[in-house]
């Protein structure tokens, strides 16, 4: 029973987060507030010199008949396990951009139907590193769930705004491909092809947050190009972020040689390419050049034989007396 209860709390500190940063103004119905920059903005997005301090504020909105108690407050975003962002559970403290905003109170009190504009600080400290630093502002209100067995625990119900903050100084946008990997199904009919597979992961290893499109192709020697131009347009990667991308490609002709060649461009300004090779043997090919070959060298000894019996059959015949050359024995019978 305690198990499935942790493992309940565990889902909801995981995908929460993930939900009320997807739906800012209005969360899902079981969520009846909402958490949004005043201005009308989507998120924070903001600039700051090393130790400057920004105040900004965050509207906060009770969409349900009755008053709602919320606890606000800021945290990081941190690299989810499948490389997109979550945030930090409200039990871990930020070391971040969340722990460079501040409030005047920890908790806040909105009346039904009404929004809080509620105002904080952000103070970037002096040793901070240029680049982005994202996090979030979240209001959350814990309430009571039910487990297997009926076991009650408390869940804590998130709804936050991102906050994209870039501190001055050089912006490196940078991205790596990384375990880039061709698989081919090598067919044993040539006819039709097989399915090649191409499968790399994009890392974004600068300090700013890149957007980026990736473009995949196979070829066979000499650069027949046997699949592709294959595109994909990647999410947005914050600093240290991954994506894993798979392109398929059917019909790929066994040419011998494969190689895979990825370039990816990002957004801001970057290029980088990586390429892969795989053997791709064309064996039903092969099986009929082995027996067309074979079929060859058979006649080709067959009529070297045949060559040599009729030499040597030759070389008889020249060495063989001739019938007129040999001298013919007369015995004269006489009687007297």
């Amino acid at each position: 029973m305690r198990a499935a209860a942790r493992l309940l709390c565990a889902l909801f500190a995981t995908v929460l987060p993930l939900i009320a940063l997807a739906a800012p103004a209005r969360a899902a119905d079981e969520f009846t507030w909402g958490v949004q920059p005043a201005g009308g903005r989507d998120h924070f997005v903001l600039t700051a010199g090393p130790g400057q301090t920004l105040v900004d504020v965050v509207g906060v909105s009770n969409f349900g008949d009755k008053p709602l108690t919320l606890r606000v407050y800021a945290t990081d975003a941190v690299l989810a396990a499948d490389g997109g962002m979550t945030l930090l559970t409200a039990a871990e403290r930020p070391k971040d951009v969340g722990a460079w905003i501040g409030f005047d109170a920890e908790t806040y009190t909105i009346a039904p139907g009404k929004r809080a504009d509620i105002p904080f600080r952000l103070t970037v400290p002096a040793d901070a590193s240029p680049g982005d630093h994202t996090g979030a502002i979240v209001a959350s209100i814990k309430a009571e769930a039910t487990g297997p067995g009926q076991q009650r625990f408390d869940v804590d119900r998130r709804v936050g705004a991102r906050v994209y903050l870039r501190v001055d100084g050089p912006a490196v946008p940078r991205l790596a491909i990384e375990d880039l990997r061709l698989s081919y199904d090598n067919p044993i009919a040539m006819f039709g092809g097989g399915e090649a597979i191409v499968r790399y992961r994009v890392r974004n290893t600068g300090n700013v947050r890149t957007s980026a499109s990736a473009e995949t192709t196979v070829t066979g020697l000499g650069g027949w190009r046997l699949g592709g131009p294959a595109r994909a347009a990647l999410p947005e990667l914050l600093p240290g972020a991954t994506h894993e991308v798979v392109q398929r490609f059917t019909g790929v002709f066994p040419a011998g040689r494969l190689t895979a060649d990825v370039t990816v461009t990002g957004n801001p300004a970057t290029v980088t390419a990586k390429s892969t090779s795989v053997w791709a043997p064309p064996w039903l090919l092969l099986a009929a050049l082995t027996l067309l070959l074979g079929a060859l060298i058979a006649y080709v000894v067959t009529v070297l034989r045949r060559r040599r019996t009729r030499a040597a059959a030759a070389r008889d015949a020249a060495a063989a007396p001739n019938a007129a050359d040999i001298p013919t024995e007369v015995t004269a019978d006489s009687t007297g």
